[in-house]
């Protein structure tokens, strides 16, 4: 299945209102001091998630991120060459094999975010401050409007590689290839939107339980 609830995890525990991202990023940005006066690694709380653990998740999301980000870095560039392809009949054959890249590629980021609401998130919440987890979880769904949007839009392109007839014109595969490039552009924005927002927390706390 394409659709997700990103977020997920946050949503079960209420918080459904209209939510802002820009706002947290740009508290990030004030400065460590702030983060850390925010960030509480609480000793009492320290069994509910083991620190060598919460590393290994740690490297695991950056790990899958590069994975992800080179497959969606191929994908764009055999898209991108689709423009100055002068044979249709070998570009019919090229949105087939970009249709079972793209949806490995889904398939493997719905995996990643089931791992993430499952395990990272949950993990990520016990070692923030209250207030801290609450702008975290707010941000979180924010980020799930450009995932789904791609989704959508890589939906669109199955479709319309599915529903194709041969001969195919130049302008269908110009048509093609741009909808297939808009979905990379959005998840390209989602995997940096999401590195922005995790990333800085994620080292704060390895640094800290170090």
């Amino acid at each position: 299945m394409l659709m997700r609830n990103w977020g997920s995890f946050f949503m079960r525990t209420g918080m459904r209102e209209e939510l802002i991202h820009a706002g947290y990023l740009d508290e990030m940005k004030e400065g460590g001091c702030r983060m850390n006066d925010r960030l509480s690694i609480q000793t009492n709380r320290a069994g509910l998630v083991q620190q060598r653990d919460f590393r290994e998740l740690a490297q695991r999301l950056k790990e899958e991120h590069v994975q992800m980000r080179e497959q969606l870095a191929e994908i764009r560039a055999t898209a991108s060459a689709l423009f100055s392809l002068d044979d249709c009949s070998i570009g019919m054959c090229k949105l087939i094999k970009l249709q079972d890249a793209i949806l490995c590629l889904i398939e493997e980021l719905e995996q990643h975010s089931e791992w993430e609401d499952q395990e990272l998130f949950p993990s990520l919440q016990s070692y923030l401050h209250p207030t801290m987890a609450l702008s975290v979880a707010r941000s979180i769904i924010v980020l799930e409007q450009d995932h789904d949007l791609a989704k959508r839009v890589v939906q669109s392109y199955v479709n319309g590689v599915n529903a194709m007839r041969v001969p195919i014109d130049e302008d269908f595969l110009h048509v093609m290839a741009s909808e297939l490039l808009t979905a990379c552009l959005l998840l390209l924005k989602h995997f940096t939107l999401e590195e922005e927002l995790v990333y800085p927390l994620l080292d704060r706390i390895v640094e800290q339980i170090s």
